[in-house]
């Protein structure tokens, strides 16, 4: 079990750890994710962002340039927060899930998952099973 640290807003934590960047995730990316991390080893600051009104636009900006690994799920975004939402695709460490299709952000980004299990590459764990 690797030690892990949950941050929200307004809070943030300046240490060694890798951090993870939950904007908008969905249960299911919760979840997975939850399960991924009970078999790593490694030390993991996870920020969490779900506000759904006063957003904190300088706090995003920011927990993002200094994360490691983004993930986005596009199709939970607020409207405020989705105006900044080519903005983090285009970032080389945004991890991007949409429903979409023929969505041009294919363009600015390689970025695009369908679920969260490329980040064991990252920080190990054990790939979640998939339901079919």
């Amino acid at each position: 079990m690797s030690d892990i640290t949950v941050i929200t807003p307004p809070d943030k934590i300046f240490n060694q750890n890798l951090n993870i960047f939950l904007l908008y995730p969905s249960d299911q990316i919760k979840t997975d994710l939850q399960n991924i991390l009970a078999n790593s080893t490694i030390k993991l600051n996870v920020y969490i962002y779900d506000i759904q009104d006063e957003h904190d636009i300088d706090w995003l900006l920011s927990v993002q340039k200094m994360s490691d690994v983004t993930i986005i799920d596009l199709e939970k975004l607020p409207t405020e927060v989705k105006q900044l939402e080519s903005y983090f695709v285009s970032q080389s460490n945004t991890y991007w899930l949409t429903k979409g299709e023929n969505i041009w952000y294919n363009k600015l980004s390689v970025n695009r998952v369908y679920d969260i299990n490329f980040i064991t590459d990252k920080i190990g764990g054990d790939k979640v099973e998939k339901e079919q």
